[in-house]
């Protein structure tokens, strides 16, 4: 904890949504271990007034709706002015890209130090064309530091020297907490086979869920004895639900969005995650592991730092249904190895991808700024 006798450290959290994603789950993590800290006071500003996840209204954050009417909202720029110069903010702290160019000029203007968080991801293969780099480019003379959750997203867009800062993903083990009975969830799910193989993520282009309804066909034309759950909502759901429709897979569920996305996950016997683009420091993964799932996951960089082939998981060629199916078979096929990969990758989130460990991080990055050093340790 911070001296008493000090002032309190001002963060000024901007976000465009609190819809359900990764990013937005670990902002709220964050906020929730700052709660319960001395010394920092945190405010949130939601460039929308989408906010799926309610607990942050229980964190005793002040929260500020600024609602965007269109990308290029001129206007956000007054309106952050204005609320930078009541709450005098030591460190702005930028989750999205669009709102890294908002707050800019505003850290400038104020003084404030900015923490340039748009790296969420690693692309293989990144050019002006991607608006992401186009604007950190734009913002990074501006940036105070550059974080991303992994080292693969630091090295995807050419972020080096002093401004260069990676802070992985943490997950909080209370989540997992007093969940119902596996089988009553099943029961709601209509789901009655003895393994459930699911994938968790956004029905949007960055996720493979063609090649996993590819797979999901190829392994139910052969046995009855897994049901396929995707979870999640995004542009391309409603495609993907009538493609399942149209193929007859049977023990196919496509959920939706969920609030308690844990209890879906305790049902699985295997969780997958297949990418059509470079993978930061994976949620999704992190909450396979804690729950002791085994974890299949396209061969990307972010993905590397947290899957260990052939130890908590395996890693499989980008969209390659045959060997999708192949390894499912395998781990459901072999309990042993699907126990095995389970216990390893609790093991290595408790020991490295806690909440605690991301949070103290950010508590050292925080006091580092605000007493005026500029160029940040290697937390």
């Amino acid at each position: 904890m911070l001296n008493s006798s000090r002032p309190a450290i001002r963060v000024l959290h901007i976000t465009d949504t609190l819809a359900s994603g990764g990013k937005e789950r670990q902002l709220v993590e964050l906020l929730r271990g700052f709660s319960k800290l001395d010394g920092f006071i945190n405010e949130l500003v939601v460039l929308s007034d989408t906010i799926h996840y309610d607990e942050i209204r229980s964190l005793g954050i002040k929260i500020h709706i600024i609602r965007r009417s269109r990308q290029w909202d001129f206007s956000i720029f007054e309106k952050l002015y204005g609320l930078a110069r009541r709450y005098r903010p030591n460190i702005i702290y930028s989750w999205e890209s669009m709102c890294s160019v908002y707050a800019s000029p505003i850290a400038l203007i104020s003084r404030s130090a900015l923490i340039n968080a748009m790296i969420q991801n690693a692309p293989p293969h990144l050019n002006l064309k991607d608006y992401t780099y186009r604007r950190l480019r734009l913002t990074a003379p501006f940036s105070t530091v550059i974080l991303a959750n992994s080292l693969a997203g630091l090295r995807a867009f050419r972020v080096e020297g002093k401004k260069a800062l990676c802070i992985r993903n943490g997950f909080d083990f209370d989540r997992i907490n007093n969940l119902p009975d596996v089988n009553d969830v099943k029961r709601s799910m209509d789901i009655r086979t003895k393994h459930v193989v699911g994938m968790v993520g956004r029905f949007h282009r960055e996720r493979d869920y063609s090649t996993f309804f590819k797979a999901a066909k190829l392994v139910c034309s052969e046995r009855k004895d897994i049901t396929f759950v995707a979870v999640g909502e995004g542009p391309d759901l409603e495609s993907f639900m009538e493609r399942v429709k149209r193929d007859g897979l049977s023990n196919v569920r496509i959920l939706g969005v969920r609030k308690r996305v844990e209890e879906v996950i305790r049902t699985f016997s295997v969780g997958v995650l297949v990418s059509t683009n470079g993978e930061g420091i994976s949620n999704v993964i992190l909450e396979y592991m804690a729950l002791e799932k085994p974890v299949i996951a396209t061969d990307v960089a972010g993905n590397r730092e947290i899957v260990k082939d052939g130890e908590n998981g395996f890693l499989i060629p980008f969209g390659d249904e045959n060997a999708l199916a192949s390894r499912i078979r395998e781990i459901v096929d072999c309990p042993d190895i699907g126990s095995a990969f389970g216990r390893a990758g609790r093991v290595l989130v408790e020991e490295k991808f806690g909440i605690e460990q991301m949070v103290q991080k950010h508590v050292e990055l925080f006091r580092q700024l605000a007493s005026g050093n500029r160029v940040p340790f290697a937390v």
